[in-house]
């Protein structure tokens, strides 16, 4: 059985298409080919659906306003800074897209503002591909990488895989925004966090390259509390987890009203927590998206770690495959 797969808009001259996912038990998701979007992730709550990630109802939206709704992002999400790195002595400087002096999520017309392949699609699960040319955005090396969206019988689990013609840094990040309320703020949400570090930043974000202990500072979600119990709901700062091999859980969030958990689990070094402070949107109709509307828990590789020794690598190389797990396993509450 195939999934359904509808026209949802155009971007630059060519179809976008929007294929739906669907468990057969209350968990159903839409993922777009441009930016390999999850654009709607819904649960059955009480007999009705509960969308439970920040998105947008018109394609237009996503290439003018969207601040990575969904996206996978790559070729390396997150930020290098200096936009430059040096690889096996060769200097790369790749787009400075970010306040014209840092790179972020692999450049202007990086994988998440790209249209991808759809490969394969089925009733519960679709595979995205992508080919990033040598020299894109500054990177050496041809790339293939795909994501493979799937979900089962309570969770959603994203898979991410790349191969490279030549060394280059890949950290491919899926940059969904979450509001398990399904809307207003997330600053009532629970937190727990499989992280006793964290990565300090400069003024501009860039990682310090410090690692520090998260003990008596906000940072410290290792027991569940609500996200703005420090008395700041103001996160953008990579968390790192604790070193255990494979992939395990890293992160529980339940939504304000108690009736839906989502348990995370990953095989990567870290995770981006982000309560998207930043954001002040204005949508089709006058629908606002305002700050901390959602939050994102990005999985990821170091941020800089090109330009970090003392990070985890994020250097592939030939012959190599790149690969990244993420599952979002889901609860309802009674009420």
């Amino acid at each position: 059985m195939t999934g359904k797969v509808e026209h949802f808009g155009e971007f630059r001259g060519q179809p976008v298409e929007r294929v739906w996912l669907d468990n057969g038990r209350g968990l159903r998701a839409a993922v777009l080919n441009w930016g390999g979007v999850l654009q709607d992730l819904t649960l059955d709550v009480d007999g009705a659906a509960r969308s439970l990630v920040l998105n947008f109802d018109e394609f237009t939206d996503y290439p003018a306003k969207s601040p990575y709704f969904g996206a996978m992002v790559g070729r390396f999400g997150n930020r290098i800074g200096g936009a430059a790195f040096e690889l096996d002595g060769e200097r790369f400087e790749v787009d400075p897209n970010e306040a014209g002096r840092n790179h972020l999520h692999g450049g202007l017309t990086g994988w998440g503002k790209r249209l991808w392949r759809i490969e394969a699609a089925d009733v519960d699960s679709v595979t995205l591909g992508i080919t990033s040319a040598d020299g894109e955005m500054g990177y050496p090396g041809e790339v293939e990488a795909r994501v493979v969206y799937r979900l089962i019988a309570d969770a959603l689990v994203i898979e991410m895989t790349a191969e490279t013609t030549r060394p280059t840094p890949i950290n491919m990040v899926h940059h969904t925004y979450w509001n398990l309320d399904g809307g207003g703020s997330i600053e009532g949400h629970a937190l727990e966090l499989d992280a006793d570090r964290y990565l300090p930043t400069d003024e501009e974000q860039i990682p310090t390259g410090e690692i520090l202990p998260v003990e008596g500072t906000v940072f410290d979600f290792r027991q569940r509390r609500r996200i703005d119990a420090a008395g700041t709901a103001d996160y953008d700062h990579c968390m790192v987890l604790t070193d255990k091999p494979g992939v395990r859980p890293v992160a529980a969030l339940v939504s304000g009203d108690g009736r839906v958990e989502m348990h995370l689990s990953s095989d990567q070094p870290g995770v981006q927590f982000y309560t998207g402070f930043k954001m002040d949107i204005t949508g089709k109709g006058g629908r606002k998206i305002g700050p901390r509307s959602g939050l994102c828990l990005e999985t990821e590789g170091f941020p800089d770690a090109p330009n970090k020794p003392q990070f985890p690598s994020s250097i592939l190389r030939p012959g190599e495959t790149y690969r990244h797990l993420m599952a979002h396993k889901f609860r309802v509450q009674e009420g």
